[in-house]
Parts: C-alpha cells; structure tokens; sequence
C-alpha cells in the first residue's frame, strides 16, 4: 500500500518518491518503467517491511512451534486478513498467496479452470492482454473444448465496452483482463 499522510495531496510526484529507482535517470530523462508485467519495482515501504523480516523474524510459516515462526505465521495471517478486507473475501482462507501474477494465472488455470470448464463454455480475454495473461487460457481452451472471446480496443486504444457487454453471455465462465 502506498503510504501517505491525510493532508498530503497525492500528486504524480509524490508516488514516484516512494520509489527509490524511480529516482534515477536514464539518457539525461528521469526513469519511466513500464516492464511491471514482468517485475514490479517495490516501495520504500515494501523494502523497509522485507528488510525487517529478513533481521528480525526469518522464519517458516505454519511450520513450528518456536518463537520466530509463531511471530513469522501471526504476521503472515495479518496480511491474509488485510488481504480479505481490501478484496471483500468472505473468508480469509480465500486468499490464496503466489509469487506473482504470471503463477496465479497459471494456478487458477489449472487448478479451477481444469476442473471447471467444458465444451461450449467461454473465456473471455481483451486485445491488451499479456502473454502470460492469454497462453495459459488458451492451452485450457484446448484441453477442455472452451472458446476464448477476444475484447477489441476502440479508436482510442482503450476496451471496447459495447463489444465486451455483447461478449458476456450464459456461456462465459471466465473474464481475465
């Protein structure tokens, strides 16, 4: 979460500070990075918190008895439960943590879309999307007789929202955009 206090106006500039690499520069330009499909440069507030789990409580989750990994699973169970209120989970035990984007995909792909989809259903995807966001439902579309739809841009580059409301029908079973 990007930290602020409440009198601060929250201005391009001030999200850019909370990010240390984005203080460089590059050719004489200050540092736009774009590649976050594939890592994403982490806040001061995020590398101070792993800075002080790696000094302070480096430990398993859920694996032992001791002092350290009781104070590594509390922490970890809070993130779960702040995780559950951001997304309005019913249940904590619905957060499901992954190194990334790229492995959740792949798990809900082939955990739930595995078990789920038959021919006939659909997935729906956008023009926009990643590689990472597009193979993993195709390779289940194969396997499992569904069919991918494919959200157009408009003249503007931005989701054709009349087409994608045309796209959502009994069959869709998936949106990943």
């Amino acid at each position: 979460m990007l930290l602020t206090d409440s009198t601060s106006e929250i201005t391009l500039e001030s999200i850019r500070q909370q990010f240390p690499l984005l203080s460089r520069t590059v050719h004489g330009h200050p540092l736009v990075y774009l590649d976050n499909a594939a890592t994403t440069q982490k806040p001061v507030s995020v590398i101070e918190s792993v800075d002080r789990y790696y000094r302070e409580q480096n430990a398993n989750v859920h694996r032992a008895a001791h002092f350290l990994s009781a104070c590594t699973t509390h922490a970890f169970e809070a993130a779960r439960e702040t995780a559950r209120h951001f997304i309005n989970a019913r249940f904590a035990e619905e957060v499901i943590w992954t190194r990334g984007a790229t492995e959740a995909i792949n798990l809900v792909a082939n955990s739930w879309g595995r078990s789920q989809l038959k021919a006939g259903d659909e997935i729906i995807l956008s023009r926009l999307e990643h590689h990472a966001n597009i193979v993993p439902w195709q390779l289940l579309a194969e396997a499992t007789g569904a069919t991918i739809r494919v959200v157009e841009l408009d003249d503007a580059g931005n989701l054709d929202i009349q087409q994608f409301q045309q796209l959502l029908s009994d069959k869709t079973r998936l949106v990943a955009i």
